[in-house]
């Protein structure tokens, strides 16, 4: 290549992306014509500048190649000179953000980004996949005939290639003085043991017994049947010539030598194959591999045979694809009656993937913009004209004209497909996550304030309003954690299947979390942040190999990383503190106390005065069972300040005349069983959370535990049963 050439091949990349970030600059400002910075502060209304990014009046200006680069004034990039930019939030001014990929665009945007969009939908992805292939022998009906002993071969029976055999047929007859001697020696031995048969001595007669199995077994390895073996006995002199029989039935499809040629031990003579079935060798591209499956039926046409559908099941599929041709080989089992079928011909293949009857959630192959098995879409959010948002999506196989959707989208979503590259540029060119720069503003850490990271950026933490996170968001983050490591931990040993369901628990765990609580970045950066975590684990739900596991690994890692960083899950659990677990066999009859709590609350929130009184009674021969002498100091001091509310609450429901009564004692009861979970752990296999009822008592407000988030209140049962909220998450599932 010359020099000249050389230097157009850098200058081309660089030109195509200058154009379109200048495109993607042009998109954001509606298609204005450049005017000077103090008409477009005082106008920004007429010049599509709506929600631009200012600080104290002025706007501030950005690089649409380096958007890291943000100046008070226009100018020139001090990176590539190119002409600085108006830097947008992507969305008008006063509108509430929906997610950290979200951009506005104006009506005259749109119109020059051409934007079109089509609603997620179910259809039937049966799709016909083509391949081209031909017809093989197959190798597990092959056999060879070949020379047992070296000798002279004196006759061929089959003379030429494509001869018919029969199983047993006559194949070649051979002289060999090895086989001579061998055939003299079992004759010698039949004599000597028939003369010692009138013999008393055992062991000479054993001897001679011997003598002639080793002689026949010499003649069975050196090639002779068992038939020809006994004809040498009974004719009692050496055979000059041994015949060689066929195997198997078949076509003779190579011969290897001719009369008079003089062959050694393992010579090949003959190779014969059976063609009642046959092997049909299919080269199919990587694209098509996920509608072919072992065991299916592929159809498939032949240019001898027009119009006739042959049928065949896949037996084998290449694990290396072909680096030359991209493709690889799928292997059909043919019945091949009347051996019309001929190795060597040529076929064209159709399989019909997916199922008929069923229906998967598709969108158009134009809307992802495909980063590896990862793709982001952006979707036109509902009820905000001109508002789109960026969303990383799993995707399935290519279905035609379709992609299935494994995670991430639902139906009636309107999903960009066309202009969507455009977005995506203009995205970037606002320092938020794209396609290309998936980590772009995600810097601040949210896990004390709600704030804006705008208003962040320039703000003390002191200073700040106090934001924090609901409690029971938080308590489930810690109790993630913990699954995250453990998966982690799993992953890191190399262990498939277990890894595989560790990562399918984790995003249902993921799925509980309810991030709608949440305010300013919080709620921003959760849902960006569960986005990319929830399809880590739909992807590592499904990983296959070792390679792939360690790279789906290596991707979360840094995603709940980032996770930890903006909602300080360690910072909080290092604050907290880790307290003394209680010895196993204390949680596990701790739990049983819990089970008996439950049951009594469960009681209350249904009025049920009698059954209440009777889980008390149990409850309380539970607590005699606990035994406190087996705990530390510390845990001790923490359970007997546990157990005295416990016993407090139950001596009041023992003695309470109504439910009401009864209810009274559930406030120190509840408050020492809270303790206890907390802070001594049970063995129980389900979660336990804490509860509050801001009415309970004139107002006072009490708390009680339940297994579940659906809200049973037990200080009013029937009255008021869904009065109250889930404030933590104590205690995960097992």
């Amino acid at each position: 290549m010359s020099k000249t050439e050389k230097i157009k091949s850098l200058l081309i990349p660089v030109i195509i992306v200058a154009i379109a970030a200048f495109a993607a600059g042009y998109l954001l400002s509606g298609g204005e014509e450049h005017k000077p910075a103090s008409s477009l502060v005082d106008g920004h209304k007429d010049h599509g500048l709506e929600g631009s990014v200012t600080t104290e009046g002025k706007i501030v200006w950005t690089c649409s190649m380096h958007p890291q680069i943000q100046l008070p004034e226009p100018g020139k990039c001090p990176i590539c000179f190119m002409d600085l930019i108006p830097l947008e939030k992507g969305g008008k001014s006063g509108e509430e953000a929906v997610s950290l990929r979200q951009i506005s665009l104006t009506p005259q945007a749109r119109k020059l980004a051409e934007i079109e969009t089509t609603p997620v939908s179910r259809r039937n992805v049966s799709v016909e996949t083509r391949m081209l292939g031909k017809v093989d022998y197959d190798e597990t009906r092959m056999g060879s005939i070949t020379a047992w002993t070296g000798g002279r071969i004196d006759k061929l029976y089959i003379d030429y290639t494509g001869s018919s055999v029969r199983k047993g047929q006559a194949m070649a007859s051979i002289y060999s003085p090895e086989l001579l001697t061998a055939q003299a020696e079992l004759i010698q031995a039949v004599k000597a043991k028939a003369a010692l048969k009138g013999n008393s001595l055992e062991v000479i007669k054993n001897t001679a017994a011997r003598t002639e199995q080793a002689a026949r077994e010499k003649l069975r390895l050196l090639g002779l049947s068992e038939n020809q073996i006994s004809g040498i006995i009974k004719r009692g002199k050496p055979s000059e010539h041994i015949i060689l029989y066929s195997p198997m039935s078949g076509i003779v499809i190579k011969k290897d030598v001719v009369e008079g040629v003089y062959v050694k031990t393992g010579t090949p003579i003959y190779t014969i194959a059976d063609l009642s079935r046959v092997w049909v060798v299919l080269e199919a591209y990587e694209s098509d591999l996920p509608w072919i499956r072992m065991g299916m039926k592929v159809d498939f046409t032949t240019e001898a045979y027009p119009g006739k559908d042959f049928e065949g099941r896949v037996v084998y599929i290449d694990p290396v694809v072909n680096e030359k041709t991209r493709t690889v080989r799928v292997r059909l089992d043919v019945p091949n009656k009347g051996l019309q079928l001929k190795p060597g011909m040529f076929v064209r293949a159709v399989n019909k993937g997916g199922k008929q009857d069923d229906t998967e959630l598709v969108i158009p192959a134009s809307a992802p913009l495909i980063t590896g098995k990862r793709a982001v879409v952006y979707i036109a959010v509902p009820g905000k004209e001109g508002v789109f948002e960026g969303r990383e999506i799993v995707l399935g196989p290519k279905a035609g004209n379709f992609y299935v959707v494994r995670y991430g989208l639902k139906e009636g979503e309107q999903v960009v497909t066309k202009g969507n590259f455009k977005i995506d540029s203009a995205i970037q060119i606002i320092a938020r996550p794209s396609m290309m720069n998936p980590e772009s503003g995600m810097n601040t850490p949210v896990h004390s304030h709600g704030e804006s990271s705008d208003v962040m950026k320039d703000m003390k933490a002191e200073d700040m309003p106090g934001y924090t996170l609901p409690p029971i968001f938080s308590s489930k983050l810690g109790f993630l954690k913990k699954d995250f490591n453990t998966l982690m931990e799993t992953a890191g040993s190399g262990n498939l299947e277990q890894s595989r369901k560790l990562f399918a628990a984790f995003s249902e765990d993921l799925k509980k979390i309810d991030g709608s609580g949440l305010k300013g970045d919080a709620s921003l950066y959760w849902k960006e942040l569960s986005m990319l975590l929830g399809n880590d684990a739909v992807l590592g739900s499904g990983v296959k190999d070792a390679g792939r596991l360690k790279s789906i690994t290596t991707e979360m890692e840094d995603h709940f990383k980032r996770l930890d960083t903006a909602f300080g899950i360690s910072a909080k659990a290092a604050e907290s503190g880790s307290a003394e677990e209680a010895p196993e066999a204390f949680q596990i009859q701790l739990g049983k106390v819990y089970m008996s709590y439950s049951a009594f609350t469960e009681a209350l929130a249904a009025d049920n005065m009698q059954k209440a009184q009777q889980q008390a009674a149990l409850m309380g021969d539970e607590l005699k069972k606990l035994d406190a002498a087996q705990l530390s100091t510390e845990s001790h001091k923490i359970w007997m300040a546990a157990l005295k509310n416990i016993n407090d609450g139950i001596s009041t429901i023992r003695e309470a005349q109504d439910i009401v009564g009864a209810r009274a004692g559930l406030e120190p009861l509840s408050y020492g069983m809270i303790d206890a979970v907390e802070k001594l752990g049970i063995k129980s296999g389900k979660p336990v959370y804490e509860l509050f009822c801001p009415m309970a008592f004139d107002f006072k407000g009490a708390k009680w535990l339940q297994s579940d988030e659906d809200i049973r209140n037990p200080y009013f049962g029937e009255a008021m049963l869904k009065c109250g909220e889930v404030e933590r998450q104590l205690k995960a599932g097992e």
